[in-house]
């Protein structure tokens, strides 16, 4: 066979395919190929709207979630704020017992050259 043939055969086997799935789509081939219209925007209805009783419960559960947020961020704070002093009085603690022993074990090293001179 001839690639010309062939090439025709396939074309002609291709237009068939599509014209089949076109009929079985429910369109024609010129409908098929041609892109749809844009919808129209839709209409939104009328807003609904909530009851007395149920903008009171959604308002206090919302105060709820802000309350424990808040108790949630200051509660870390407090906490390092107590820790704080508590380490920093040890630390002085540490620091003045300390300064003592330092004195008086430089003051005889100081006084022991002064002794024998």
């Amino acid at each position: 066979m001839d690639i010309d043939k062939i090439v025709a055969e396939l074309d002609a086997e291709i237009a068939r395919l599509e014209q089949a799935r076109a009929v079985l789509a429910g369109a024609t081939p010129a409908a098929a190929a041609a892109p749809a219209p844009a919808k129209a925007p839709k209409k939104r209805g009328r807003r609904r709207k909530l009851s007395p009783e149920a903008r009171a419960r959604i308002a206090a559960a919302q105060k709820a979630r802000w309350a424990k947020a808040k108790k949630a961020a200051n509660k870390p704070a407090k906490k390092a704020a107590k820790k704080a002093p508590a380490k920093v009085a040890k630390k002085a603690t540490k620091t003045a017992a300390k300064a003592p022993a330092k004195a008086a074990a430089k003051a005889p090293a100081k006084a022991a050259p002064a002794a024998t001179a």
